[in-house]
């Protein structure tokens, strides 16, 4: 295997549905990193350490970190949470949870009168184009 690649092994043979094997592993809590192999069964990490047995799917890390998904503490998803509902630039950073609705304006509750000048005020506070807001966003 090639840093970063997986295989497939037989379903038979495996223990655990992945292993992450030879990654650096930063577990968040203040330890210091170190490397390890980490074993998942369904969503579950299930062992960190020397992993011995083998899983369905193993993935080769070595010379990677292996970390928890971080946290996006402050976006600007408002709009876009009605066109990507995966906040898909989080993502690409590792981010699993994102924080939203924290500068004191958002698109909900928002009453059917209300619509332009809330888009309006996204466009000016946000420089989200009025435009891509009024065709966008699903106000049901």
């Amino acid at each position: 295997m090639t840093p970063g690649s997986a295989s497939p092994q037989g379903a038979s043979e495996a223990q655990y549905d992945i292993v992450v094997r030879g990654g650096t592993v930063v577990d968040g809590t203040g330890s210091a990193a170190r490397p390890a192999d980490v074993a998942i069964v369904g969503d579950r990490i299930v062992a960190v350490g020397t992993v011995e047995g083998r899983g369905a799917r193993e993935i080769d890390a070595r010379g990677m970190l292996v970390t928890p998904g971080f946290v996006d503490m402050h976006t600007h998803y408002d709009g876009q949470v009605t066109w990507d509902p995966w906040f898909t630039p989080s993502g690409w950073h590792g981010c699993t949870t994102v924080v939203m609705g924290n500068c004191g304006v958002g698109f909900a509750p928002c009453r059917a009168e209300d619509r332009d000048w809330l888009i309006n005020v996204m466009e000016g506070v946000e420089d989200i184009p009025g435009a891509a807001l009024a065709e966008g966003i699903r106000w049901d």
